[in-house]
């Protein structure tokens, strides 16, 4: 299991993206992964985990990793923040019994979708950068900024390099993401049925 604490913030890309590239290249970032994640979010029947931006969701990962996640509700109702994340891995060949038991705990499988996502990382001080390029074929790009710490003690003390992060990185000029991936596909979805 994994149990950090994350801030991050998150934009919204063009489809030519070579000045954030160039950044990355710059502050010395090293790509350590590009895949495809294949996400399914959860919520209760009462939409509550939407509402409250709370996050439960499974991630398979090309097909050979899956973990369960877990977040917390979110007060700030901004794509900016800092907050827990509960991680499990999972045996991926489990991914149907896992999707079995959430519903049958009663909870709804709300969207699910796959996302190209490149991880470029770089450690400061014991505190792990990471930037993460997301492409959702039909709805966009993104750019997510990432700081991992392991207590709330030093998500304290780094709230402000996260302003100093995004700066750094050019994307303060890019349009904040102000919703979670779960709830721009699913009104992406809902938009593409009403054109149809």
């Amino acid at each position: 299991m994994s149990n950090r604490i994350e801030l991050e913030a998150s934009y919204h890309l063009n489809d030519d993206y070579s000045e954030i590239l160039e950044k990355i290249k710059q502050e010395d970032f090293k790509l350590i992964s590009e895949v495809t994640e294949e996400d399914t979010y959860y919520t209760d029947k009462d939409l509550i985990f939407v509402n409250n931006r709370i996050c439960l969701r499974t991630r398979k990962i090309n097909e050979d990793y899956l973990e369960l996640t877990y977040k917390p509700k979110s007060d700030d109702l901004t794509e900016k923040y800092g907050k827990k994340e509960v991680n499990i891995k999972i045996d991926a060949k489990d991914y149907s019994d896992i999707k079995y038991v959430l519903t049958e705990l009663g909870y709804l499988e709300y969207v699910s979708f796959k996302k190209h996502r490149k991880t470029y990382s770089k450690e400061i001080n014991n505190v792990e950068y990471n930037v993460m390029i997301d492409k959702i074929d039909g709805v966009g790009n993104f750019i997510e900024l990432e700081i991992l710490v392991d207590t709330e003690e030093e998500q304290k003390k780094l709230h402000d390099e996260l302003d100093n992060f995004v700066e750094r990185m050019s994307c303060s000029k890019l349009k904040e993401k102000e919703k979670p991936y779960r709830d721009i596909v699913k009104e992406h979805m809902k938009g593409n049925k009403n054109e149809g």
